[in-house]
């Protein structure tokens, strides 16, 4: 199995392992995160609040509008949803994430990457040395 291929499918394994953390973890509430996943080539993208949901965002300037996670984790609707809101942001910004106060709620994006770094790496030695035998 060639490099390339290897690559993807670890990719892809990372993909799955993350999505399924998002689900474990009630991180994804509006699905958003896990469907925005996507392989493109030896790249795993993915929306950039995927680094707030592993990092956590510390306190600064406004988070951008949560309205819809607002409406799916609380079931609220109209100014009683824009409300919460606007409450649930400005604690945000002064006081940061939960995830930024305490990292062990967060994705752990880097126990991923390194778990998938660690199969891959196991897989190359095998790689390098079939490569090496066809220039013999």
């Amino acid at each position: 199995m060639s490099y390339e291929i290897k690559t993807a499918k670890a990719l892809n394994e990372l993909k799955q392992n993350i999505q399924s953390t998002l689900a474990a973890k009630n991180l994804d509430n509006t699905g958003e995160a896990s469907m925005s996943l996507e392989v493109n080539g030896s790249q795993l993208l993915g929306n950039d609040y995927i680094y707030y949901l592993d990092q956590g965002r510390r306190p600064g300037k406004f988070p951008p509008s949560l309205i819809d996670w607002v409406r799916n984790k609380l079931g609220l609707k109209g100014n009683e949803a824009k409300q919460v809101d606007f409450l649930v942001r400005r604690k945000i910004s002064r006081e940061g994430t939960e995830i930024f106060k305490n990292k062990s709620n967060g994705l752990e994006l880097d126990k991923l990457v390194n778990e998938m770094l660690d199969n891959l790496i196991k897989e190359l030695p095998n790689e390098v040395a079939a490569e090496g035998l066809k220039w013999l």
